[in-house]
């Protein structure tokens, strides 16, 4: 069971790092941020249909085609902790060394878009 959380869980966690490290480079260049939300979300949902890999792997590998709801409801709770742990480290990283001034340009955006509409 840990071999497939941990397996499962880090696969997650480089997806979403690694598109979002991508976006936020992309974003740095003037382009849309936006599309940079909709990657994002693409991301999160392709990453965390690896809790559903994981809990069918253990169920079909280690316990008979049988699993509990509270065990598979604990092998997704982790799977999604280690993924959204890297992501969270991830992000605090990248913001205070390499873009502090996103939020200035994201509130600058903004209001630019509200005072267009």
């Amino acid at each position: 069971m840990k071999k497939i959380i941990l397996v499962c869980g880090l696969i997650a966690g480089l997806i979403v790092t690694s598109v979002m490290l991508v976006s936020m480079t992309m974003c740095g260049q003037d382009i849309d941020y936006e599309n940079g939300m909709i990657y994002g979300l693409g991301s999160m949902i392709l990453a965390f249909s690896l809790i559903f890999v994981g809990i069918k792997n253990y169920r079909d590998k280690y316990n008979n085609g049988i699993v509990s709801f509270g065990k598979a409801f604990k092998i997704g709770l982790y799977i999604s902790l280690i993924a959204s742990t890297m992501y969270v480290i991830t992000w605090a990283i990248d913001y205070h060394f390499f873009i502090p001034d996103f939020m200035d340009k994201y509130a600058a955006l903004s209001l630019q878009k509200l005072k267009a509409a």
